[in-house]
């Protein structure tokens, strides 16, 4: 069951790194994804991170397929909006591609372009997409039993709502404001495996 922290571009450079030094022992990757810091901020976010002791493994990029090559990071997030999976996997073809995608077509066109997982939502409500009707567990069971790539849910992802996903075959969930914008961002994550682990979690279920 992989668990998924995303940035969320709120904080400055020095207390992300500093949240992110606080949760990532507990989680399975890190997405940077700060979508209006530049290149050098990114890179400098990665440099913090990596001389403290976060694993490359642990830490993905979201787009910038410019600082994950030159940081020689094994993962890439890209978004609907950003190169195509093929065209990656040319470039690059030992990087772990994951695609975020808001349909079963969209889901099964990244299957087939090569797409190591996808990225699904947003599931339930969520502020950061307030104006926006939640996809719902109906689509992501859909798209769950339609590709054989694991498929991580988003939107909405917090104690409460984990109860709801026993039975859908999704391979992890990733959260982001519920953990990295709280005031104690690794109490949070806690709270989040501890819902899991309540919730009869297991490989058999995921």
């Amino acid at each position: 069951m992989e668990i998924h922290i995303i940035t969320d571009g709120k904080q400055p450079v020095g207390e992300l790194t500093k949240r992110i030094l606080m949760i990532h022992e507990e989680a399975d990757y890190i997405h940077i994804r700060e979508k209006k810091k530049s290149a050098s901020e990114i890179m400098e976010i990665v440099s913090i991170l990596i001389s403290n002791g976060v694993s490359k493994s642990k830490l993905v990029i979201n787009d910038r397929l410019d600082v994950a090559l030159v940081n020689q990071l094994p993962n890439i997030h890209l978004p609907g909006h950003s190169f195509s999976v093929g065209k990656v996997r040319e470039l690059e073809p030992s990087l772990r591609i994951g695609r975020s995608v808001h349909s079963l077509s969209e889901a099964l066109e990244s299957e087939k372009d090569g797409a190591d997982y996808l990225l699904f939502g947003h599931v339930f409500e969520t502020n950061s997409k307030a104006n926006l009707t939640p996809r719902g567990i109906k689509q992501l069971a859909e798209i769950c039993q339609s590709v054989q790539i694991p498929v991580i849910a988003i939107g909405g992802i917090v104690p409460n709502t984990i109860s709801k996903l026993p039975g859908v075959n999704v391979s992890g969930i990733a959260v982001m404001s519920y953990v990295i914008a709280s005031e104690d961002p690794h109490h949070a994550l806690l709270e989040i495996k501890d819902s899991l682990s309540k919730g009869g979690f297991d490989e058999k279920t995921f």
